[in-house]
């Protein structure tokens, strides 16, 4: 054997177990933020401000679908939008659809959205509240489930406003455990 021979072997793909955290997808946290916007979602309100509560679930939901494409965040909309149907006691797959629907999308236009500054990602959501609300709308009214007009908006309104907070205080955690 000549002693500068060597076998040429194909290169290795990165081991997922192995790899650094950069490339981990951080399933407890997503489950654990998903299960906090659940308790939020819950919590009783006044009846003053009950109405115009965040859409806590489909928030969390549409962030983790924009910042880790890995994971199969339509699974776990399914299942949290069913979890909602049996705790809110609605038709079963209302919510499950709703955020099916609503993270499909999101997930479709992710290339577009990771372009935009945090406030037009703002302004570019609010189309996307709005087919959830109506998509909830169509659902009740055809449940024979009548509510008031505002009661179907301020929902979509709220989430609105919250996204910026919602984005910047996961994202900064995202980042804070990413440098770890």
């Amino acid at each position: 054997p000549r002693p500068c021979a060597r076998s040429v072997q194909a290169p290795r793909q990165p081991d997922a177990r192995r790899a650094g955290p950069m490339t981990r997808i951080p399933y407890g946290r997503i489950w654990l933020s998903l299960l906090v916007a659940l308790f939020l979602q819950l919590v009783a309100l006044p009846d003053t401000i009950a109405a115009a509560r965040p859409l806590w679930l489909p928030l969390l939901l549409v962030y983790w679908a924009l910042a880790e494409p890995r994971v199969p965040s339509l699974v776990a909309a399914f299942v949290f939008g069913i979890m909602l149907d049996v705790l809110y006691n609605t038709i079963l797959g209302q919510h499950a659809m709703g955020f099916v629907v609503l993270v499909f999308f999101m997930a479709r236009m992710r290339g577009v959205f990771i372009l935009f500054p945090l406030w037009q990602s703002t302004v570019g959501l609010v189309p996307f509240w709005a087919g959830y609300c109506v998509l909830m709308a169509l659902i009740d009214d055809l449940s024979k489930h009548r509510a008031d007009v505002w009661l179907r908006w301020l929902p979509a309104l709220s989430s609105t406003l919250f996204w910026p907070l919602v984005y910047t205080l996961m994202d900064g955690a995202q980042r804070r455990h990413s440098r770890e």
